[in-house]
């Protein structure tokens, strides 16, 4: 365990100073061994959990996971939150308490930005469970004909 001013880390713990995010390996009395999620190792010198700002993604045992998807303007917006929240409930992973909910996040000129946004225990597999929401997300979107906007370009002017 290494106590530094910002809080306690341990052995497994993932972390993010700066750009860097892993999970921490080894503390000695001067750097903290970090494997990243590729696998890669590297040593922070145990000064930088003093200069920098360190999220420990592992201090609270649960944590909320934000997916935002677009659907077009016409598309009806009580029915794409029922089908959102109908994914989650699929998912046993994710907490009942706090309770997931689906938020509109921005109105633009051709679609609607919604966030589905839910809470899982810290120690799931992050980045996998979000990757498998996400999927069943676009399954389900397509299973209840709710369309996803795709870029568009309009060309204006004469073809000659």
């Amino acid at each position: 365990i290494i106590i530094v001013s910002q809080g306690s880390y341990h052995i497994w713990d993932l972390i993010e100073v700066g750009e860097l995010r892993g999970k921490i390996t080894k503390i000695n009395a001067l750097f903290t061994e970090i494997e990243e999620l590729d696998g890669v190792i590297f040593n922070i010198p145990n000064v930088r959990f003093f200069e920098e700002n360190v999220r420990n993604f592992h201090t609270n045992d649960k944590r909320r996971i934000d997916i935002e998807v677009v659907v077009w303007y016409e598309t009806d917006i009580v029915h794409a939150k029922k089908v959102l929240q109908k994914v989650i409930s699929n998912f046993p992973m994710v907490l009942q308490s706090p309770s997931s909910d689906v938020i509109i996040k921005d109105l633009w000129d051709k679609w609607v930005s919604l966030t589905l946004r839910f809470w899982i225990h810290s120690k799931e597999n992050f980045i996998t469970l979000k990757s498998n929401v996400t999927e069943t997300v676009n399954l389900a979107f397509k299973q209840t004909n709710i369309k996803i906007p795709y870029p568009q370009v309009t060309l204006s002017g004469e073809l000659k």
